[in-house]
């Protein structure tokens, strides 16, 4: 039992969790820039907006790059690039990607641990197949989706 609790925890486990956290480490970095472009944008398109709107009411004189670029082409084109962001948040499913590699890594890990304290068979026969269970699980839903998005 010793035996293959170790060779569990070394060969399946702890590569599972190496697995996952890779999968986050290359998804997080894109979707923190994608969300910080979308509130980045969506700021600058309302300051730009407030802008126009203040000059506009308390009579501001401003040059005509001013005006053109930062009261007419900005509040236009920023909300533009800021949905083209969210698009590609949505596109890459990003949001879902990210909260499932951690829930699973967190998961992986539990599991590491339930599986490093059993004694006896039974109890590491539960742990094991609720853990396989899970990436089985894990293995469907990207079939499905990878399945899905191949015939379209």
């Amino acid at each position: 039992m010793n035996e293959f609790r170790e060779n569990y925890i070394t060969r399946r486990l702890d590569d599972q969790i190496a697995y996952y956290q890779r999968q986050l480490a290359r998804a997080l970095p894109l979707f923190i820039r994608l969300k910080a472009g979308f509130w980045i944008t969506t700021v600058l398109a309302l300051a730009c907006t407030l802008a126009y709107a203040a000059a506009a009411t308390l009579k501001i004189e401003s040059t005509e790059w001013i005006r053109s670029s930062v009261f007419h082409f900005l509040p236009i084109s920023l909300p533009v690039v800021a949905a083209a962001f969210i698009s590609l948040i949505s596109i890459n499913d990003l949001q879902r990607r990210v909260a499932r590699y951690r829930e699973m890594k967190i998961m992986l890990t539990d599991s590491r641990n339930q599986v490093s304290f059993c004694r006896t068979w039974n109890s590491l026969e539960r742990v094991v197949l609720k853990t396989e269970r899970a990436l089985l699980q894990e293995v469907l839903e990207w079939h499905s989706i990878t399945s899905f998005s191949e015939s379209h």
